[in-house]
C-alpha cells in the first residue's frame, strides 16, 4: 500500500506538468513587441508606430482580411487616450487549412498603426495600452487564440 501511494504521489507533478503543457495557446508561439516603445509628441500632432510579430516557425497565423479565422487584430484598450486610430496589417499569402482556401501570413510581420495625440492632452508621460489578437496553427491543429499585451510610452510636450 506505500509504495501505491509513493507512486501516486511522484505521479502527481508529472501529470500535472502534462495537463498544462497540453494547455498551449497562441502566446506560446508568438511574440509582439512595439517600435518604439517610446514615442514623444505634441498634442495635435499624428504618431506613427508599428508592432512587430515574431511567429515561431512551423506555425502561422491568419492574416487580418481573412474571413474563416480568427485574423490578427490589433485592438486599442478602452484606456487609449489617442484618437483617429489606423492601423495596415500584413498581406499575407493564400494557403489552404484543411481544404479551406485561407489567407495566412508566417514569419516575421509588422503591423503599421497611428493615431493623432488629442489637441487638449496634458503635457507628460502616458501610457499606451494596445493588444494583438492571434490565432496560431500549423498544418494539424489551432491552439487557443491569444491576446498580445503592447504597451508604448507616449511623452506628450
Amino acid at each position: 500500500m506505500k509504495k501505491i501511494l509513493t507512486l501516486t504521489l511522484l505521479l502527481i507533478p508529472v501529470l500535472t506538468a502534462c495537463a498544462q503543457g497540453a494547455m498551449r495557446n497562441s502566446a506560446d508561439v508568438v511574440d509582439a513587441h512595439p517600435v518604439p516603445v517610446e514615442i514623444t509628441a505634441s498634442a495635435g500632432e499624428r504618431v506613427d508606430f508599428v508592432v512587430k510579430l515574431d511567429i515561431a516557425k512551423t506555425w502561422h497565423l491568419y492574416a487580418h482580411e481573412d474571413s474563416m479565422f480568427i485574423g490578427v487584430d490589433l485592438v486599442p484598450d478602452e484606456s487609449f487616450p489617442l484618437q483617429k486610430f489606423d492601423a495596415k496589417y500584413p498581406k499575407g499569402h493564400e494557403g489552404e487549412f484543411f481544404g479551406e482556401k485561407v489567407v495566412m501570413v508566417s514569419g516575421k510581420e509588422t503591423i503599421s498603426a497611428s493615431a493623432t495625440v488629442p489637441k487638449g492632452m496634458k503635457a507628460g508621460v502616458h501610457e499606451l495600452l494596445l493588444s494583438v489578437t492571434v490565432q496560431a496553427c500549423d498544418d494539424k491543429t489551432c491552439l487557443a487564440p491569444a491576446d498580445l499585451p503592447i504597451r508604448l510610452k507616449l511623452t506628450v510636450e
